[in-house]
């Protein structure tokens, strides 16, 4: 049986058509699911998410540990795609007290809070899946991000060197070839950036003082992969910020929070 078949069959359940109605309801709930084992609680989730809404709120999903987390991410991602799956990790590769950040946990984060910042109509919950070690970190606050960062479209026009000392006030980084993210480079009329909000760096291709074309690009091999229409350039705001607040700050008041044991997050 194919994945598509058996979350065909679980958008049809009775249960799954209860818990829709319950969950439609505006006064505020608390519903408990019993009986899950294995990939069922993601798999009724992306169930619920296949009927559209003209805007649906935010599910955010707190899990006991990482480990956990990470496998109901891939689950709903198989299940889901990855557009509207998002992952929340600890800044830390280690604990914090070691303070070695992962930049690519620093992307994850940041596109997270840029997704919820720009608060996008769609007709799919965005889901956000995490675990209580990751949202004790305080971020830095949506007024500081928004102020911080900016979008390039397609057909824009930036005065490439002004663009260039634009970036270095955000404390980005200019050097040769990008390869991490805070860097870019330029190199005639092509700007490339590693923008925090994103899991590959942008080569913008400029045709006087207007954007010709945008596109993602491989790190290591320096080959385009995907055009895009419009990218949103963010810097390092937690190492910026001059003040951080709670994660939560950031969820829309109806925003659906699911976890196995909510004893255990609000202790943490």
């Amino acid at each position: 049986m194919q994945i598509s078949e058996l979350l065909s069959l679980f958008t049809s359940h009775p249960g799954v058509s209860a818990l829709r109605h319950l969950l439609s309801r505006k006064t505020p709930r608390r519903l408990q699911l019993c009986g899950l084992q294995g990939s069922a609680a993601p798999m009724i989730f992306a169930a619920l998410a296949q009927q559209k809404k003209k805007q649906a709120s935010p599910w955010f999903f707190i899990l006991n540990d990482e480990e956990e987390a990470g496998y109901f991410y891939h689950d709903l991602r198989q299940l889901c795609g990855d557009e509207n799956v998002l992952f929340f990790p600890s800044s830390y590769r280690r604990a914090a007290k070691y303070a070695r950040r992962d930049a690519a946990n620093d992307i994850l984060r940041t596109e997270v809070l840029n997704r919820l910042t720009t608060q996008e109509t769609t007709e799919r919950p965005l889901m956000i899946v995490t675990f209580p070690a990751a949202i004790t970190e305080k971020v830095a606050a949506k007024k500081t991000l928004t102020e911080q960062s900016f979008t390039i479209k397609e057909g824009d026009t930036f005065d490439l060197t002004k663009l260039s000392e634009k970036l270095l006030e955000l404390g980005f980084r200019r050097c040769d070839y990008v390869y991490e993210p805070g860097e870019f480079a330029v190199r005639g009329s092509i700007l490339d950036v590693f923008s925090f909000s994103s899991e590959y760096p942008y080569r913008i291709d400029f045709f006087g003082d207007d954007v010709d074309t945008i596109r993602t690009f491989e790190v290591q091999s320096q080959l385009s992969r995907e055009q895009q229409d419009e990218v949103s350039i963010v810097p390092d705001v937690e190492q910026q910020a001059s003040a951080l607040v709670p994660f939560t700050d950031f969820l829309p008041e109806r925003t659906v929070v699911v976890s196995p044991d909510i004893a255990l997050v609000l202790s943490t």
